[in-house]
């Protein structure tokens, strides 16, 4: 145990991939992080997830040189919290950590808001492999979309932009759509040299589906001028747009000021045909929104989250001393 003065807070984010542990005080100070595997209790299982969650913990703390007594409250943004039902055996898990003090769970797109968001209120749009939207009122509710994929409405992340890149593909060569550079692109990526040998190869199980780590290719294509590939990155830009002014309307942010935080792979680019159409999306229901593009790893989320609870303000200097320790810790790596 360490004695010490400071209010030591303990963060978690919990993704499908990975999961980062952080513990910091109220001065923004990073005293310990930790790392472990993918914390969605839904791949891993609950007892999969506890020790996933205690791993990255442990590790926080042993950087700290501290016990989990010295903490006073934890924040946890989870994978795999999607519905209400899984609040309570969530909440079992993380209690076994025994970290005293409030603690905060939540999905973990909520962490990603809370780091880009200045105010603690507003819309994040989270475009990885697939996309979710949520956001958090002024009055402190929450919403978000279900992250399902387009069944349920979330489009726009780089999955459905390959997909509409291949559709683009055979619906020229049907002669439904337009002629489009995708082709010979997507054709040079698999070295061959007729689009039906293309189409052909995927119906047959020849050849890999293109992937959601080929939506490059497509940002790519639009920007040398294709209008094709152009339609496809507005496309997209503008359903993500949709989904953030329905949670805007929802949680009652369209006549206020808030920030509209874009994370994952999708916005690395700083694509403005994508980010121009999300924003006029957005912008047509909530005007006074402000584009904010996350660079401060999700689990400053957590922490902060951590600290709201426990009453402690949090200065802009301790805030961006925080995002700045734990990017020098943890790497570079946002949302996505």
């Amino acid at each position: 145990m360490v004695p010490t003065k400071r209010q030591l807070f303990l963060g978690i984010d919990a993704g499908a991939t990975k999961t980062h542990a952080l513990i910091a005080d109220e001065q923004g100070h990073v005293w310990g992080v930790g790392r472990s595997g993918s914390g969605n209790w839904e791949g891993v299982g609950l007892e999969g997830a506890y020790q996933v969650y205690a791993e990255a913990t442990s590790q926080a703390l042993a950087a700290a040189g501290l016990a989990v007594t010295d903490l006073c409250g934890a924040g946890y943004a989870l994978a795999g919290l999607d519905f209400p039902s899984d609040e309570p055996r969530l909440d079992s898990v993380v209690e076994r950590l025994g970290v005293p003090g409030p603690r905060v769970l939540v999905n973990d797109t909520y962490g990603a808001l809370r780091a880009g968001a200045r105010a603690g209120y507003g819309v994040v749009v989270i475009a990885g492999t697939g996309t979710t939207v949520a956001g958090v009122g002024r009055d402190g509710r929450r919403f978000r979309t279900f992250g399902e994929g387009p069944m349920l409405g979330d489009i726009g992340g780089a999955g459905d932009i390959v997909m509409l890149a291949v559709r683009a593909i055979a619906t020229a060569y049907t002669g439904r759509g337009q002629p489009t550079a995708l082709t010979e692109r997507f054709l040079q990526l698999y070295g061959l040299h007729d689009p039906l040998e293309f189409i052909e190869g995927l119906c047959r199980h020849q050849i890999e589906y293109p992937r959601a780590k080929h939506a490059p290719l497509v940002f790519e294509v639009a920007e040398a001028g294709d209008e094709v590939a152009r339609g496809i990155i507005r496309f997209a830009g503008s359903e993500l747009g949709a989904n953030a002014a329905g949670v805007a309307r929802r949680l009652g942010l369209v006549d206020e000021r808030f920030d509209l935080v874009l994370a994952g792979g999708v916005f690395r680019s700083r694509n403005e045909l994508l980010i121009g159409a999300l924003e006029e999306r957005v912008r047509a229901v909530a005007p006074r929104a402000q584009t904010v593009l996350l660079e401060t790893l999700p689990v400053v989320g957590s922490v902060l989250l951590a600290m709201d609870a426990a009453g402690v303000r949090v200065t802009p200097e301790a805030r961006e001393r925080l995002g700045r320790e734990a990017r020098e810790l943890l790497g570079e790596e946002t949302e996505g």
